[in-house]
């Protein structure tokens, strides 16, 4: 069992595919899609009825009773003991989030209304959250504060300090760099409101994370564990419904596509000192004709995730590229996938093919949550840098107000 104190289980039978379900914790925890079978106990586990392993927290397995052989002792065996702890702290922290969910959506909701009053109410009853006035950049402070309590299960520690320190030294050495294209850019992206939407709609983002804890919880054992296990072993989930797992991931993936042009804004910056300089080997397609799409960034803004990957040049951030598949995201979002609930098996249909649908792709329901829990990390990375040039800005329209 978790320690979660409601523990809501899902599954579907093999045979006829009806969605079974029960809730522990609850009052309202009866059997729901299954008929409650009274079996003499040298019954239950002879083979002759499929065994199912359930844990909320972990990994499950479908097949053959091995006497003993439960989930728990299957992870203790895959991780060390120390791996163990750390996973369970990062569970633990997840059990403490969920029933705060409404004041860190609402967090969210009144900073991007602008209601600075009710927002401040919130942050009050938000453990960590602090905010000292209501200045721009104290306001920024006690919003990313709650950011980082929301996300600080979902990402690695390590990754985001180095991100939160190195992102602005970036902004100080483009500011000492290229002054004047630096400036240029920041303008463009205030002006056309490019940054202010791109900050909300990462924003957006976290709350929902939060709502759907239960997928994501045994994605996180592939931190610790081997992912090709994830494709070798047929893995499952023992709660949540893909619809509403398979919305979020196209949704990471249209934000992390628009936060691909600010990256390469900064990223032209530091390579030519042009925010609309891409390498000039690229504006060229290999039948010598100039690619419309790379005449600016805003032309380049237009392009689509998997494209926009190849058009930015030994990006100064390294994206994880395990992480985005456009083929998946492009089924999903054109509502071209079929999904069977007993064995968690996705099919997707990406390619254009008129009304046939006969090219697909497999991936299972965990190898899914796996990619969304890598492309929800590269979403909160590139949120980091925003949040630095946001924090330049703050200091930079504090110095004028002064002067």
């Amino acid at each position: 069992m978790s320690n979660r104190d409601i523990q809501p289980f899902q599954f579907a039978c093999p045979n006829c595919e009806e969605r079974i379900s029960f809730v522990f914790g609850q009052e309202d925890g009866e059997l729901r899609g299954a008929n409650e079978l009274i079996i003499k106990p040298n019954e239950l586990f002879n083979g002759e009825n499929p065994f199912i392993d359930l844990h909320l927290d972990f990994p499950v397995y479908f097949g053959k009773y091995e006497m003993g052989m439960t989930t728990f002792m299957r992870v203790t065996r895959e991780i060390s003991l120390d791996a163990y702890r750390h996973l369970n702290l990062r569970l633990d922290m997840l059990n403490r989030l969920y029933p705060m969910q409404h004041d860190l959506r609402s967090v969210i909701t009144q900073f991007k209304r602008g209601d600075i009053d009710s927002f401040e109410k919130t942050c009050a009853r938000l453990p960590g959250v602090n905010l000292k006035s209501h200045k721009q950049q104290d306001v920024l402070a006690a919003l990313y504060s709650a950011t980082s309590i929301m996300s600080s299960p979902f990402t690695i520690h390590g990754v985001n300090a180095e991100i939160s320190e190195g992102a602005p030294q970036i902004c100080r050495w483009l500011h000492e760099s290229h002054p004047d294209k630096t400036l240029e850019f920041i303008e463009e992206i205030l002006a056309n409101e490019f940054l202010r939407n791109l900050h909300n709609d990462c924003l957006s983002l976290y709350p929902k994370l939060i709502s759907m804890d239960l997928p994501f919880r045994s994605a996180f054992f592939y931190d610790y564990a081997d992912n090709d296990n994830i494709g070798r072993n047929p893995a499952r989930i023992s709660t949540a419904d893909f619809d509403v797992c398979s919305n979020y991931y196209k949704d990471l993936s249209e934000v992390f596509a628009r936060q691909l042009t600010f990256l390469a804004g900064l990223n032209n910056l530091m390579k030519r000192g042009d925010s609309d300089q891409f390498e000039p080997s690229l504006k060229v397609t290999t039948l010598g004709k100039a690619r419309l799409d790379l005449v600016s960034l805003n032309a380049f803004a237009n392009v689509d995730l998997g494209n926009k990957l190849r058009f930015i040049d030994d990006c100064f951030y390294k994206i994880d590229t395990s992480a985005i598949d456009n083929k998946l995201r492009n089924g999903i979002a054109h509502y071209k996938y079929d999904y069977k609930e007993s064995t968690q098996t996705i099919t997707y249909y990406p390619s254009r093919e008129g009304m046939s649908r006969e090219k697909y792709h497999e991936t299972s329901f965990m190898e899914f949550m796996r990619k969304s829990l890598l492309l929800f990390r590269e979403v909160h990375n590139v949120n980091h840098i925003i949040k630095a040039v946001l924090f330049l800005l703050c200091i930079d329209s504090e110095k004028r107000d002064i002067n």
